[in-house]
């Protein structure tokens, strides 16, 4: 390609890039705007749980602070006080002095810190990959005390390996609860370790069954936490519904407890049998006498303990 011909094509490169960019903005604005307005029709039919995700990607394609208003307004509905404080009070520190909704918006922030309870959750004991949830929502205790409606809440505090902890609190209006979370006791699994070599060498039973166990002992622990999140959404349901209705997250949450009451029942079943079948095999692999064999999920679990002469 001669110099001049070179010259040119790096000039209609440079053409083509500045005239996409602009179309790829606008196309981002159009679907932004078209987001907004579904937002703004689903809080119109009481829908907030669907305004608030149409908001948030609205939000995600052009981050205005209108749209932060309003999703601070479909979450203060929703009765998340917390994340409706939070949006409003960055959309207050984005406007400008002169911005005619300032009042109003300071009128609101002033009025979720009056009629809010706050929740300060301290951690102790909590590993790495803790999940705190209050009424199903995760928090980050990190963050300090945590703005919630006014009465009965549900913390759910779990972990990998340990047996989660639930705890009922109730605050009233302007009222702070301090409350010290764990995740609770770790899960232990005691497994056969005293088996004669050849034993090892000549028999596939030994190995299928402890593996078998050990699956079954990590199912159970599944079941169990699957469990405490079924106890967690029912407890929303009974708090989000009364004789005249239940609020959209009532109606979820009741959507949810179902599910993960299914999940655990299933899973308690599995890890059942996967425990039986582990233990069975185990027991076919003694051959020898004086054998003794503990199968378990800790002090407090899934114990099965035997003596062979």
């Amino acid at each position: 390609m001669a110099g001049p011909a070179k010259i040119a094509f790096a000039f209609s490169l440079l053409g083509a890039l500045a005239f996409a960019a602009p179309a790829r903005a606008d196309d981002a604005m159009a679907q932004a705007d078209r987001f907004f307005k579904e937002g703004r029709r689903a809080a119109e039919h009481g829908d907030f749980a669907s305004a608030c995700r149409h908001f948030e990607e609205s939000f995600r394609l052009d981050p205005g602070v209108g749209t932060l208003i309003n999703i601070g307004d479909c979450a203060e509905h929703l009765g998340d006080l917390e994340r409706a404080w939070q949006n409003y009070r960055t959309a207050y520190a984005r406007m400008p002095e002169n911005d005619d909704r300032a009042p109003r918006l300071r009128s609101r922030i002033d009025s979720i810190e009056r009629k809010s309870a706050k929740v300060d959750l301290h951690m102790d004991d909590a590993p790495e990959g803790t999940v705190v949830t209050i009424d199903g929502n995760v928090v980050d205790p990190k963050k300090g005390p945590r703005h919630v409606t006014a009465g009965a809440h549900v913390v759910l505090v779990t972990a990998v390996g340990r047996r989660g902890t639930r705890y009922n609190v109730s605050v009233g209006e302007g009222e702070s609860r301090s409350l010290h979370a764990t995740p609770g006791d770790v899960l232990e699994a005691v497994l056969p370790s005293s088996v004669p070599i050849e034993h090892q060498k000549t028999s596939w039973t030994r190995p299928a069954g402890i593996a078998s166990l050990g699956l079954g002992a990590a199912t159970i622990w599944v079941a169990s936490l699957a469990g405490m999140m079924a106890i967690d959404r029912r407890d929303v349901q009974h708090v989000s519904c009364n004789a005249s209705g239940c609020t959209p997250g009532g109606v979820d949450a009741a959507h949810d407890g179902a599910t993960w009451a299914d999940v655990s029942t299933v899973t308690f079943i599995a890890g059942g049998a996967l425990v039986a079948l582990g233990a069975t095999l185990v027991v076919l692999s003694l051959a020898t006498p004086k054998k003794t064999i503990t199968v378990g999920l800790g002090a407090q679990g899934f114990v099965l303990s035997g003596s062979f002469r």
